[in-house]
Parts: structure tokens; C-alpha cells; sequence
């Protein structure tokens, strides 16, 4: 039941910052307006994708990162879900890596506008984090969808 429990609650919390992220990158809660302008500025800023594809990225990252989050509490998509939270993050480290070894003054974009911390380290940590909880739930996952099938064949 602790197990359970807790698995929940990382879940959630995953869901949680997912989300949110995802709101933020979408919507401009402070100036009452479309966030999706100032986040094309922030992938630009990583100097990694054209223009058009800065803003296509833009657009639908968001919208990914909420329904992946949502999803999760979907028994027969949870297994997709973290594996897209899984390529996601794997991305999100990729692009931050190569913004700090190229030396570049950046805000990730992550959490929106008013996010303006270009602290590498702390940054790769959490999403160290995030890919930590995101490998675990879904070991745990692809195990009892095995068990599932195993099951099912008997």
C-alpha cells in the first residue's frame, strides 16, 4: 500500500510539473496574454532551430507536454506517456547541455516568461531529477504491462 502510495505521488508530481509547464508556456497568467510569442524568443535564444521551427515547437510542445502529463493517469497510456516525458526531458538536457558548453547567457523557457535563470547546474539538476522519477515509473510500468501480458497468456 506504501508503495502504491508513493508511486502515486510521483505520478503526480511528474503530471504536476508537466502541466504547469505546460500553462505557463502557453498562456501569460501575469500580462493576461498568449505566452507562445516570448517562448518562440526562448528556443530561438538556445540557437539550435530555424524560426519556423522555433515557433512550430512553440505552439505544440506545450500542448504535448499537458496531454503527456494527463495521460499518466490513463492505464493504457501511461507507458506512451512517460516515454514521451522521457524523450522530452532527454531533449530538455540535450539543448541546456549544449547552451552552457557554447557559453550562452540563456533562460531555459521551461516555466514560462518570468523563468530568467541561466544557472546551468541547477537546471541540469532538476531535470536530472525529472528523468530520474520519469526512468523509474516507467521501468515500473513496462513491468506490469509484462506482467499484464504474462498474465493474459495463462
Amino acid at each position: 500500500m506504501v508503495k502504491k502510495l508513493v508511486l502515486f505521488a510521483l505520478r503526480a508530481a511528474l503530471a504536476w510539473v508537466f502541466v504547469h509547464a505546460g500553462i505557463l508556456k502557453i498562456w501569460d497568467f501575469a500580462h493576461g496574454r498568449s505566452a507562445t510569442p516570448d517562448f518562440t524568443v526562448a528556443i530561438q535564444h538556445f540557437e539550435l532551430l530555424t524560426p519556423d521551427l522555433s515557433m512550430l515547437l512553440a505552439v505544440y510542445l506545450p500542448w504535448l507536454e499537458i496531454l503527456a502529463a494527463l495521460a499518466l493517469f490513463v492505464r493504457q497510456l501511461a507507458l506512451g506517456a512517460l516515454t514521451a516525458i522521457l524523450g522530452m526531458t532527454t531533449v530538455f538536457v540535450v539543448a541546456l547541455a549544449s547552451a552552457w558548453s557554447r557559453g550562452l547567457d540563456i533562460s531555459c523557457g521551461c516555466f514560462g516568461k518570468d523563468e530568467v535563470s541561466s544557472d546551468f547546474p541547477a537546471l541540469l539538476l532538476r531535470d536530472a531529477c525529472i528523468l530520474a522519477a520519469t526512468v523509474l515509473l516507467l521501468v515500473l510500468e513496462w513491468q506490469r504491462e509484462s506482467n499484464t501480458q504474462t498474465a493474459a497468456r495463462r
